[in-house]
């Protein structure tokens, strides 16, 4: 038996080997993407607080006033005052929540807080800490693995 030239299709075993690769990255992409949304909300709502909380600090020191900032974990946002003056509220990103019930904060006209405290934010299995030193008022960042 010979080939001829006009067999020019393919053969069901390459058929079933495309189709299984294509099949197992789908299956990776369908496991991995939520995984990445989870990462990008928590990454957006760890930095805005820190970008907060340092903001507010700066004002304090700037305007020669405190400030403060209430956490409401009932809804996953906080909000941010000057001197009892509502100024905004920011919420959480989707799925991003609080780990702890923090109370609020309050930066003295020096940039000190009155308490040192740490705001947990948790989603899925990853979580990230922002700290707050008690007698200096430093602030980072910690993300926990």
């Amino acid at each position: 038996m010979s080939r001829t030239n006009n067999n020019l299709g393919y053969t069901l075993l390459e058929i079933l080997l495309v189709l299984t690769i294509m099949a197992g990255a789908g299956f990776f992409l369908l496991l991995q993407i939520p995984q990445d949304m989870q990462e990008k909300g928590m990454d957006i709502s760890s930095t805005r607080l820190l970008e907060d909380l340092r903001e507010t600090q700066q004002a304090a020191i700037a305007c020669n006033v405190w400030y403060r900032v209430k956490f409401y974990p009932h809804t996953n946002e906080y909000k941010l005052f000057k001197q009892g003056d509502f100024i905004r509220a920011v919420n959480l990103q989707k799925g991003v929540y609080f780990g702890n019930s923090p109370p609020e904060l309050t930066f003295l006209p020096t940039g000190a807080p009155t308490k040192g405290m740490t705001v947990i934010l948790k989603t899925g299995s990853l979580e990230r800490k922002v700290i707050i030193a008690p007698v200096m008022g430093r602030i980072r960042l910690e993300i926990v693995r």
